[in-house]
């Protein structure tokens, strides 16, 4: 009989906990991989944030959150569910069955007190001691199932709002990345316009729009400058063919450095063939040093401290935008072949 009515009991708070939860929703939801090559592109920032330009950008927080009907923390609670939907069911049942547990054992115990105190001698000692052992093993089983369950859920939740954080970040970094792009169109280079090496200044803007070239910025310490011209100097015939400059920027190099690398391939420049081709165009004036900046921050902020030693590489098309951002060794043909393609379309 005392079996038969802790069964009952487990069995009402099953019923009651089966009501509780019946409101819960689930969403679905999708999960994003990176992979990573020896140019590790970094603008993925470029295509979402271009999306939703003119669009979600215009809406303000009020209007976001009265368009779905749910607060930032439901939001993210029903998007914690639907990542692991059944965890929700198995703490019900580890719930249920601990609380049916330990109603027995509770019962249990108190036959196994009435038995010792000879208030029952027909109980058996033996027996309800097994019955103990198995209604207080079983609630210490499902406290840990259930412990572990939250915990691992407590991981996932931090999980989610990390990414949402990101995501928000990127958004953020993104609406950046434009404004530069406008800033880029500003800055002046120094290229060449004759075979004995005489030079022009204009705003990039400006040459994009006149010769309708792209650029290749790259940027870092001179040694990867120089390996990255050297690699240019590989396919200047397609340089030349696809209309594109190379704009190599050193982030080590002082003033003196500067000062003493003109360009041309007059009388005395004793600079190597690779720096001297007529696609390398020169930065001059003011506003590179902290466009350089901005583009090596956000670099080190997604790839780490190693975009600062490998340098980074900006393709710019001849409209201005941006087409790629990466780090590391640049595939010029990879590079010079998207750049091709985007000025077919």
């Amino acid at each position: 009989m005392m079996r038969l009515f802790a069964l009952c009991l487990s069995f009402s708070a099953l019923t009651a906990m089966c009501s509780a939860f019946a409101p819960l929703a689930t969403t679905s939801t999708t999960t994003q991989r990176q992979t990573s090559s020896t140019f590790r592109v970094n603008d993925s920032l470029l295509v979402g944030a271009r999306r939703q330009e003119g669009s979600s950008l215009s809406m303000s927080e009020s209007e976001k959150k009265k368009k779905s009907g749910l607060d930032e923390k439901m939001r993210n609670k029903l998007l914690t569910e639907s990542i692991a939907p059944w965890r929700t069911v198995r703490l019900f049942f580890y719930f249920s069955l601990g609380l049916g547990a330990f109603i027995g054992g509770m019962i249990t115990l108190a036959g196994t007190i009435a038995a010792i105190t000879q208030a029952r001698p027909d109980v058996d000692l033996n027996t309800e001691y097994v019955n103990l052992a198995i209604d207080f093993g079983a609630v210490a089983v499902f406290a840990f199932l259930a412990k572990w369950d939250l915990d691992r859920q407590g991981e996932l939740e931090e999980g989610v709002l990390e990414n949402i954080e990101k995501k928000k970040g990127r958004k953020v970094v993104g609406r950046a990345m434009r404004e530069r792009e406008q800033l880029l169109g500003t800055l002046s280079l120094a290229i060449q316009v004759s075979a004995d090496g005489a030079t022009r200044e204009a705003p990039v803007r400006e040459i994009q729009a006149a010769a309708r070239q792209h650029m290749i910025l790259v940027a870092g310490p001179k040694k990867a400058c120089r390996d990255a011209l050297i690699g240019a100097n590989l396919l200047k015939m397609d340089f030349a063919m696809s209309n594109v400059l190379v704009v190599p920027y050193e982030t080590d190099a002082d003033d003196l450095d500067l000062q003493s690398k003109p360009i041309g391939t007059g009388f005395g420049d004793g600079r190597p063939m690779y720096e001297t081709q007529a696609y390398v165009a020169k930065p001059v004036g003011e506003g590179w040093d902290d466009y350089i900046a901005a583009e090596i921050k956000d670099a080190v902020e997604q790839s780490g401290e190693q975009a600062r030693e490998e340098g980074i590489a900006v393709v710019v098309a001849n409209d201005g935008k941006v087409l790629r951002r990466g780090i590391g060794k640049v595939p010029w043909r990879q590079m010079v072949e998207q750049l091709e393609a985007t000025a077919k379309e």
